[in-house]
């Protein structure tokens, strides 16, 4: 008999040029965007609660260098429904965790939607 306590999720993993991608069809999630967005504002809510003084408390515990922290720090400023289309896996496909870590990320939503219409 089945543990009524496990849930089962069917889902498909792919890879694609090095990415590991959740999904089918049009849709893909990419994991390594969705876990930095996660990670990011995990770290953000611990210098908000003062759990952390600084960025380089933070890169110390995680053994990562600081300007990579901060890096991926942007990413918890990512406009609500950008972290939706994160999660739905409608993102642009050519978009990666390495532009957005390479590139500045705008303050005000508008602007991050705006910057996101390149990709398509």
């Amino acid at each position: 008999m089945d543990n009524p306590l496990e849930t089962f999720v069917p889902l498909l993993f792919k890879r694609k040029k090095g990415r590991l991608l959740l999904g089918e069809g049009n849709l893909a999630h990419d994991v390594t965007i969705i876990e930095a967005v996660a990670r990011a504002m995990h770290w953000n809510v611990l210098l908000d609660s003062g759990a952390y003084k600084r960025v380089t408390d933070i890169a110390q515990t995680e053994g990562l260098m600081p300007t990579t922290v901060g890096r991926l720090m942007r990413l918890a400023r990512l406009a609500p429904d950008i972290v939706e289309q994160l999660m739905a896996g409608s993102q642009p496909r050519r978009l990666t965790l390495l532009w957005l870590m390479r590139n500045d990320i705008p303050a005000l939503w508008p602007e991050q939607r705006q910057m996101l219409k390149q990709f398509k």
